[in-house]
């Protein structure tokens, strides 16, 4: 599904860091002013947390597996080894991880739905560009990798593991932010968790 760059939708999915951003902030939102939609401490409650967290951290600790391979080499070299060797996005999948992980973390209905709403609709978008845009860059190299190598779902028969490999320090620190943020978001779901049970955040809606 080839898509013209001067299209409305390749602009808006090219605007990957700001659109997320603005997601970010409609999640906090959210949080901020709706309630939990199962009862406090109930078995139901504490078992969304509990595998929320789990995929909080399954995906901080996959998104830096990823970052480690592509840090300073994102866009001057095709990498095609670790996790790149059975999944051609596993940034964007790490990232569905998390995202499932803060909806189920913040034990919220609407805020589980609203992202998986969102990665429905607009992530699919997003990595048909950015493969346009390696196929441009790479040509038939990278035409021969998508063909051997899944887009979303991991084949974890083609693992390859590569010998020494050399990474820019600097750039994988200044990515280490971007690995993490889907724990701190699980903190701060606590923090004003606590705000609300204190009276202090009003709770406008409660789904169910």
């Amino acid at each position: 599904m080839p898509l013209e760059k001067k299209s409305f939708i390749f602009r808006i999915a090219a605007s990957r860091v700001v659109v997320s951003r603005i997601l970010g902030v409609l999640i906090v939102l959210l949080a901020l002013f709706t309630g939990h939609s199962f009862g406090q401490n109930s078995f139901a409650d504490i078992l969304l947390e509990i595998t929320g967290l789990f995929l909080l951290t399954a995906c901080s600790v996959g998104r830096l597996w990823a970052l480690i391979y592509i840090s300073g080499y994102k866009t001057r070299e095709l990498i095609t080894d670790g996790p790149y060797s059975i999944v051609r996005n596993p940034l964007y999948l790490f990232s569905l991880i998390g995202a499932i992980g803060i909806g189920l973390a913040s034990e919220n209905l609407l805020i589980l739905a609203v992202l998986f709403i969102f990665y429905l609709f607009y992530y699919p978008f997003t990595i048909i560009a950015e493969e346009n845009t390696l196929t441009e860059k790479f040509g038939q190299a990278y035409i021969d990798y998508a063909k051997r190598t899944p887009r979303f779902l991991p084949k974890f028969s083609l693992y390859k593991k590569p010998g020494p490999y050399q990474i820019n320090a600097d750039t994988f620190v200044r990515n280490l932010a971007d690995g993490m943020w889907f724990v701190w978001i699980f903190i701060l779901f606590h923090f004003i968790e606590m705000l609300q049970e204190a009276g202090v955040l009003p709770v406008l809606l409660k789904v169910p």
